[in-house]
């Protein structure tokens, strides 16, 4: 409610500042609060949206998609770097196979963060 009294005020003060002696219709205050308080905030939060939100959601999106798509055989990168190929997939843990000592590494997906080379699905 002090919101609502707070704009109010700023919309009748503004109109008054104007130099209008009258007393404004409750339409024009209206008016007046939209075009000059809450107008630019919408503004503001579409540019947002579309510069900052909208990206980074489809960039989600690409990870996840990435994430399901991981198949027994792919070669992936870690997020520490770790490079390996994946031997088994049990939920959401991988086993990776890395180094010439084929050592075996358990990762969750998540850590997962490229797929250098795809394996070939077997039909």
């Amino acid at each position: 409610m002090k919101l609502f009294d707070f704009l109010f005020e700023i919309a009748f003060a503004t109109n008054n500042a104007q130099g209008s002696s009258s007393q404004a219709p409750a339409g024009a205050t209206w008016v007046l609060v939209f075009t000059q308080l809450i107008l630019p905030l919408l503004l503001m939060f579409a540019i947002f949206y579309f510069l900052i939100i909208l990206p980074q959601r489809r960039k989600e999106k690409q990870f996840r998609d990435m994430l399901n798509s991981l198949i027994v055989g792919d070669e992936v990168v870690t997020n520490g770097g770790i490079i390996g190929k994946i031997v088994n997939i049990k939920d959401d843990i991988l086993t990776i196979e890395v180094g010439a000592d084929r050592v075996k590494l358990k990762v969750y997906k998540w850590a997962v963060k490229e797929v250098l080379k795809k394996a070939e699905p077997k039909d």
